[in-house]
């Protein structure tokens, strides 16, 4: 799948990372995005890695035929508790996903924080503490992921 090219960081994550089984974080490739343009349509008979796709880049291209897309763009920053809803409600989503034994991808441009906010909280609402989960995520996307304060302090902070 090919990799992220960070030049300003110390590590070059996978595009996408299995954070534990068949819950996956990553990120995008730029060819996949608009601003970018993608070489050729997706077609019916392409390969489906993923059932079940979190999409919360908004440049971000659609997944493929027969993947179901959840989609959702936000800051990679600070942001209103309105878009703290919607994320809520999109943890939900993907965690019936994945409880039903899909095979889930949660994706944002860099695959590090909004994608690891995500994650993290289908992973709070399975049942594994705020530490445990960040621990997780940092394992397979490296240090780096979960560096926004804001989305790290959400996750330590977060009550079912």
């Amino acid at each position: 799948m090919g990799s992220l090219i960070f030049e300003d960081l110390d590590f070059d994550p996978s595009l996408h990372s299995e954070i534990v089984p068949l819950l996956w974080q990553g990120g995008t490739h730029d060819d996949d995005t608009i601003y970018r343009g993608q070489k050729r349509l997706p077609s019916f008979n392409d390969p489906k890695p993923f059932d079940a796709v979190v999409t919360l880049d908004s440049f971000t291209l659609p997944m493929g035929w027969l993947v179901k897309e959840m989609r959702f763009g936000f800051a990679d920053g600070p942001n209103e508790s309105e878009v703290y809803e919607e994320v809520e409600l999109i943890s939900n989503w993907a965690l019936h996903q994945w409880n039903a034994g899909q095979k889930v991808l949660i994706r944002c441009q860099a695959g590090l924080n909004r994608s690891g906010l995500v994650t993290g909280l289908v992973l709070l609402k399975s049942g594994k503490s705020a530490d445990e989960v960040i621990t997780l995520i940092r394992s397979a996307r490296g240090k780096h992921a979960l560096s926004n304060d804001e989305f790290r302090e959400y996750l330590l902070n977060w009550k079912a």
